[in-house]
């Protein structure tokens, strides 16, 4: 059931865990402490548990809402506070407690907040360190905490990175740099519904490069391999930011257009196709470009508007076959 889940859906899952188990592991430390009697800590320490537990239940409660995360910010800073307050009369034991909140942060933070977050907390601790106990043991547990704060930092960055690699190795083409045909319908019935509740209208453009395998015999998959990401990089220099570009075949590529009538998707794809066909492809003379424009119908899905696109790209390129043959 977990690996059916996708990351977004599985953070706030694992944090739920977590927190409720923070809270057991906090329990189990009061009662030693309490048995040590070391009250003042065991009463500092009873208020981490509702804070705990409430994040759980928070989370769990809005696990599939994407303003869950809030509930983690005042969590940490509650940790910490608690741990700083407590450091000048049990410095071993909260120098121990904190050494553990970098870890803990990154899990609950995104990266930059809780980078910013353990400097202070650094410069806070460093400095109380100094003021009772002198400059060595605070450059000592200063220098601790960074190398812990470093440490978990790398791990973060480097999950971060991963995480970025699969999402981007998941939903583009790698040749092209484009979208690709899994990531395009997902897409497009999100900006279908989005534009049905808005009552705004939607529009795609396809673009087929003509001649596509007759160009890879001439010129080798090394060339077009070459061109693709420059053909990609150039159309989208020509569409607005919100649109987007996606790479269905090996010659057609769609863009989608939100918030775009059909009579203006008709406009630019003249400026694009014209634009394209100008430009400069070494090492190919010219490129040929057929191409179409369609706009969301009323009871229409993404399958419904993408075989219409075919349709009029089809018939579209069979013109231009006719009017070439005429033509010589």
């Amino acid at each position: 059931m977990l690996r059916d889940l996708t990351q977004e859906e599985l953070l706030p899952r694992l944090q739920t865990f977590m927190y409720l188990l923070a809270s057991v592991a906090v329990a189990i430390l009061m009662y030693d402490q309490f048995r040590q009697g070391l009250y003042p800590l065991v009463l500092t320490n009873a208020l981490a548990i509702p804070a705990f537990v409430f994040s759980a239940v928070y989370i769990h409660i809005n696990r599939d809402r994407v303003n869950y995360g809030w509930v983690n910010y005042p969590l940490i800073l509650t940790l910490a506070g608690l741990a700083l307050l407590q450091l000048p009369q049990y410095p071993v034991l909260m120098t121990h407690y904190l050494y553990a909140l970098p870890l803990f942060s990154y899990f609950a933070l995104p990266l930059y907040p809780a980078t910013v977050f353990n400097i202070l907390v650094a410069l806070v601790m460093t400095g109380l360190v100094w003021l009772d106990f002198g400059f060595t043991k605070a450059l000592r547990t200063g220098t601790n905490y960074s190398l812990l704060l470093g440490s978990a930092w790398c791990f973060a960055y480097l999950t971060m990175l991963k995480s970025w690699s699969l999402k981007r190795l998941a939903l583009t083409d790698q040749v092209s740099g484009a979208y690709n045909r899994r990531h395009f319908f997902h897409a497009l019935d999100r900006e279908i519904a989005r534009c049905e509740s808005t009552r705004q209208p939607i529009s795609l453009i396809g673009l087929v490069i003509d001649d596509y395998r007759q160009l890879i015999d001439i010129h080798g998959n090394r060339v077009m391999s070459q061109f693709l990401p420059r053909f990609t990089e150039r159309t989208q220099r020509l569409i607005r930011a919100g649109d987007e570009m996606f790479r269905l075949t090996d010659d057609l590529f769609v863009l989608v257009l939100p918030n775009c009538p059909e009579d203006g998707a008709i406009v630019l794809m003249e400026r694009v196709k014209r634009s394209l066909q100008s430009q400069a492809w070494k090492p190919f003379a010219e490129i040929s470009i057929s191409a179409s424009a369609v706009g969301l119908q009323s009871g229409e899905d993404s399958r419904d508007m993408e075989k219409r696109l075919l349709a009029k790209l089809k018939k579209q390129r069979l013109t231009n076959l006719q009017l070439a043959a005429f033509s010589d």
